[in-house]
């Protein structure tokens, strides 16, 4: 399995407080069959514009720092996930310094509070850098039906559902599960922040639900593809079993 999404780089946002809890959550997630994993600090297109060079060497500092440490497992590779907090010049984020290990794909995020027509034209601008916007969580934005999100793909976005949300209770868990449902979802990732969440949970609830092919493209192949710069394959619609009573009161939000 293979994690496009976390903030495990220590001290260097709100993830991992420190070498050591980074170390134990990779030794935990490659016990649990994780294989890669891309470390996407955050940063903004704002930041970016005004301290590219800085924030690139801050990461690069940070992470031999934890390369040095680390297992043998997961392999390592880096990213950002940068907030489209305003519109992006091409030129900008079609350096590959900022890309998931080097390749055409960008994570990208938007404000909580976004509205879709803004968040349509903030990915439409970003797919003019020469870059393949993957658009992180895209069930957080409470503003933004799942018809929106659809919407974004068509302008060429690829979407990453939330692992773990796609198993609980409550508008964001039954947006991801739409998306998946839907085979609008490309891929999943856990946004793993220093704790316990690891993809593995979609793979799971996936597999639990009659649906391990699909899981394993959300898991395994389409991020295989994203780490080796190639194009991923369309997830197909499914149908997924609706949560009991015990699920949803373990998952509540």
């Amino acid at each position: 399995m293979i994690d496009i999404h976390s903030h495990l780089l220590p001290n260097i946002d709100d993830g991992s407080r420190s070498v050591e809890q980074s170390v134990a959550v990779l030794e935990a997630l490659a016990a649990g069959g994780v294989t890669d994993v891309v470390l996407t600090p955050h940063t903004a297109v704002s930041a970016l514009m005004e301290h590219l060079e800085d924030e690139i060497a801050h990461r690069d500092e940070t992470f031999a720092i934890l390369d040095a440490v680390s297992p043998p497992a997961p392999r390592l590779h880096l990213g950002f996930e940068v907030m489209l907090d305003r519109e992006p010049p091409a030129s900008l984020l079609g350096d590959r310094r900022l890309t998931l290990a080097g390749s055409r794909y960008l994570l990208v995020e938007f404000r909580m509070t976004i509205q879709a027509d803004r968040a349509a034209a903030l990915v439409l601008a970003a797919s003019k850098a020469d870059v393949v916007p993957i658009v992180a969580h895209p069930e957080r934005y409470r503003n933004c039906a799942v018809d929106d999100v659809a919407g974004w793909k068509a302008l060429g976005v690829l979407l990453q559902v939330d692992a773990t949300t796609l198993t609980k209770h409550g508008p964001r868990g039954e947006a991801a599960r739409q998306l998946v449902e839907r085979g609008l979802a490309d891929l999943a990732a856990a946004d793993n922040h220093g704790d316990g969440k690891s993809v593995a949970a979609a793979m799971r609830f996936l597999a639990e639900r009659g649906h391990a092919s699909v899981g394993e493209l959300l898991v395994t192949g389409n991020p295989g593809t994203v780490l080796e710069d190639r194009v991923p394959s369309s997830a197909p619609p499914v149908r997924l079993r609706r949560l009991g009573l015990i699920s949803r009161l373990r998952g509540r939000v």
